[in-house]
């Protein structure tokens, strides 16, 4: 199941701990890299977050892929996302029941 997860770093990060916070960002997205599991991602721009989308089997796997550092530093959004391929299959097929 693909979801989209959006991550924006707290307001009350101060300027001197980004040092650190930007290594552990860095490490934590790393970790997501490499787990096969990113489809794309990447920042954005405007704000001091990003966005990742991924292939995951179940929910409770962002609990590992976006670890500790994203969760209790960033404020996150995830939505399951359905392709544009699916939601025209399902209204043909909803729309053909309707028809019958």
């Amino acid at each position: 199941m693909k979801y989209f997860v959006k991550w924006e770093l707290f307001d009350t990060i101060a300027e001197q701990d980004m040092v650190g916070m930007k290594n552990a960002i860095a490490k934590q997205l790393e970790h997501v890299e490499k787990s096969g599991k990113l489809m794309d991602g990447g920042v954005l721009l405007g704000i001091r977050g990003g966005y990742f989308l991924l292939d995951i089997d179940k929910p409770p796997e962002l609990l590992d892929l976006l670890g500790s550092v994203i969760w209790d530093n960033c404020h996150i959004e995830s939505f399951p996302v359905v392709s544009f391929k699916e939601i025209n299959e399902y209204l043909k097929k909803t729309e053909l029941k309707k028809a019958a």
